[in-house]
């Protein structure tokens, strides 16, 4: 990781620091400050005026998702992300959807539902990066069989992407309540803790699958769990205004 991003990590933390001093350590590298300025910019929060300075964009996302942010810029800047077609607007879109959706729900803080429906499936980046064969393998095994990716990772791999992201989110000590979304948005258990919030990523990623919004990896659309629904207590005009918002994004020029 860049020197930044662990100094931000480390200060974040330590819980002593400033927002103005956090925001100052992140503009001493340019690269990184406008990687986050264009990220918080390309609509995956919803925010309706532009950003335009790392002490705005803190202030309005947290300090412990714009952690999160940081960390994954890095990795969404890998090579290995350009060779994933359609990962990034499956990412950004699915990000939008789990924003409306968490507001729709009443839960607090729906920009942290953003950044963690950004990086719902960054475990895919690392795989494609550290193991360009059977990234390869997994691509043929799914236009063979058309099934999920998720299930050609573990039949290649004997891991998946979200054991990944998990991996990741624990090297990074991430917040669970954004980590655990990314983790388990493929394996929801209501019982769990920060089932509200997994529950949201689970069905944002679902519901940019069912418009084909970007590309996962595979064609395939998951079952919803019911679980999931109920627990939010979501309605049928909930769903049609994430489809709306979701269509309405365009994230031509917000690669990060």
């Amino acid at each position: 990781m860049p020197r930044t991003v662990t100094t931000v990590a480390s200060m974040i933390d330590r819980g002593s620091a400033s927002t103005a001093a956090i925001a100052l350590e992140i503009g001493k590298d340019q690269a990184i400050a406008l990687k986050v300025l264009r990220l918080v910019n390309s609509g995956f929060c919803g925010f309706r005026s532009p950003v335009t300075s790392i002490s705005h964009a803190t202030v309005l996302v947290g300090l412990d998702a714009l952690q999160m942010l940081m960390f994954g810029t890095t990795l969404l800047s890998l090579e290995a992300t350009q060779r994933l077609k359609g990962f990034w607007q499956h990412s950004v879109g699915t990000a939008r959807a789990a924003a409306v959706l968490a507001e729709r729900a009443g839960l607090a803080r729906p920009e942290e539902l953003a950044v963690a429906g950004l990086l719902h499936d960054i475990g895919k980046v690392v795989i494609a990066q550290v193991a360009p064969e059977e990234t390869t393998a997994i691509d043929v095994r799914v236009e063979q069989s058309g099934g999920l990716r998720i299930d050609a990772e573990r039949a290649i791999l004997g891991v998946t992407h979200t054991e990944v992201g998990g991996w990741i989110a624990e090297k990074w000590a991430l917040p669970e309540r954004l980590t655990y979304p990314v983790v388990f948005h493929n394996d929801f258990d209501p019982e769990q803790e920060f089932a509200d919030r997994t529950a949201v990523v689970h069905l944002a990623d679902i519901a940019c699958r069912a418009i084909g919004f970007g590309y996962p990896g595979d064609g395939r659309i998951p079952s919803i769990d019911r679980r999931a629904w109920d627990l939010l207590g979501l309605s049928i005009p909930d769903v049609a205004a994430t489809f709306t918002e979701i269509d309405a994004m365009d994230v031509s020029g917000a690669m990060a």
